[in-house]
């Protein structure tokens, strides 16, 4: 689920574990690896042993000296310790999955790692499937936000700050509209925001040109990757793009593998954006207007999500559902958000009349 920007298309602790740090991974006031081999299928329990002792220089061994961004134990720790649970399997000699619930999660999120290993059976360099995390990119800021966590690569204390309060302020938004759908106990957000474009794309799999933001759910728990060519925009847009991405997370919906009425997900998240932002409700009714003047009224609801146009009419589709609908508004969206095939004609029809209906009242105003 991503937005674009303006002007561009930017689309358990146990004996066993006690045991395994004593006699196997521990560092002895160095974080070069001991010589001696780790032994083979061991790997995972030793990591997870040292995070439930809270131990890093026994979680900081089982990586290799040689140097590899992707695989710093140091940061791996820092991220995993700082969040309310974590814990580490090994899958095969080459494959780890790391479980960890960071505040702001809705449920705990899974990523799965293929390990390089180096000739002591230590992670010398890892690649994630089918993401990596910031935190197996590079050097990783944890901030703490009142509602959620915020992960940056490459920027300074005061604009970590200032995202941390964006993400707060999102979060009460979305609150505040209490849009259809949003899950019990989905009141918080965790963003990360990574240093270039590379990273970003290495992150969502998605092309940097395509999306302000994309909220994701590679590891099972939505999250949101900012893309960072967009920190020229203005605060304003910033602001809106995360409120719009913040509806998507707080409704499921990049978790959701099917069902999903493109025109419902995207424009009540950008009815969300715009009920607080009066910039963001200006612009898109300028681009709805601007588009009317150059179109024909359509007689169906909007398909074409590729740009910001696109957008701003799936806004007014939801917006009219919301005025016309009564109590049932909030049914006909969250359906059409992740069960779409339960709409019957009639509610469709009347939903697209709702939309036409607007759309010519504002063609003859403009």
């Amino acid at each position: 689920m991503g937005r674009r920007a303006p002007h561009r298309r930017l689309r358990t602790a146990s004996w066993l574990a006690a045991l395994l740090l004593v006699s196997g991974c521990v560092a002895t006031g160095t974080t070069t690896p001991a010589a001696t081999p780790l032994p083979a299928g061991t790997l995972g329990e030793r990591l997870d042993a040292a995070l439930a002792h809270d131990n890093e220089a026994a979680f900081v061994d089982c990586f290799s000296a040689r140097h590899d961004a992707s695989a710093d134990g140091r940061q791996w720790f820092a991220v995993l310790e700082h969040g309310t649970s974590a814990s580490v399997t090994q899958v095969d000699d080459h494959t780890l999955t790391v479980r960890s619930t960071e505040h702001g999660d809705t449920r705990a999120g899974t990523v799965t790692f293929t390990l390089d290993l180096d000739a002591t059976g230590r992670i010398a360099s890892v690649a994630s499937s089918p993401h990596r995390p910031i935190w197996a990119l590079g050097p990783t800021d944890i901030t703490d936000a009142t509602r959620g966590t915020l992960y940056t690569a490459g920027l300074d204390e005061a604009a970590r700050r200032q995202w941390a309060d964006r993400l707060d302020r999102a979060v009460a938004a979305v609150a505040a509209y209490d849009p259809p759908g949003a899950e019990d106990g989905a009141d918080g957000l965790v963003v990360q925001l990574p240093a270039d474009a590379g990273a970003f794309e290495a992150m969502t799999g998605e092309p940097s040109s395509s999306a302000s933001a994309v909220s994701v759910c590679d590891t099972g728990t939505p999250r949101i990757v900012v893309n960072p060519v967009v920190l020229t925009q203005s605060a304003e847009w910033l602001d809106s793009t995360m409120v719009h991405e913040a509806v998507h997370v707080a409704t499921g919906s990049p978790c959701r593998p099917s069902g999903q009425l493109a025109w419902a997900v995207e424009g009540l998240a950008e009815s969300v954006a715009a009920s607080g932002d009066p910039t963001a409700a200006a612009r898109n009714r300028a681009l709805v207007v601007a588009y009317l003047a150059d179109h024909p009224v359509p007689d169906a609801l909007p398909a074409d999500l590729s740009d910001l146009t696109g957008y701003a009419l799936a806004q007014v589709a939801v917006d009219q559902v919301r005025a016309h609908a009564g109590h049932d508004w909030r049914s006909l969206i969250d359906r059409a958000s992740g069960d779409a095939g339960t709409l019957t004609r009639t509610e469709l029809r009347r939903i697209t009349g709702w939309y036409t209906a607007e759309l010519r009242r504002l063609a003859a105003s403009a």
